[in-house]
């Protein structure tokens, strides 16, 4: 059986809250690697630069605050 992505590589809207978030909310806020959060969202989406940048400041300042807290 393929798998079949979804394309979002036209769109400039807000592809994390509006799809990335509701779907992957529990691999994001408890995943621990960058590399594997990427992989599994490469594996169903196709993403433009931009959106992958979006995506990797969510991360980013997400990491940001476990170090806060700690």
């Amino acid at each position: 059986m393929k798998n079949t992505k979804f394309d979002f590589s036209e769109y400039n809207c807000d592809i994390f809250y509006n799809h990335i978030y509701p779907i992957y909310a529990k691999e994001f806020m408890f995943g621990t690697s960058y590399e594997q959060f990427a992989k599994l969202l490469e594996s169903n989406f196709i993403f433009n630069p931009k959106i992958w940048d979006y995506i990797l400041e969510h991360w980013e300042y997400k990491e940001s605050l476990k170090v806060v807290a700690e």
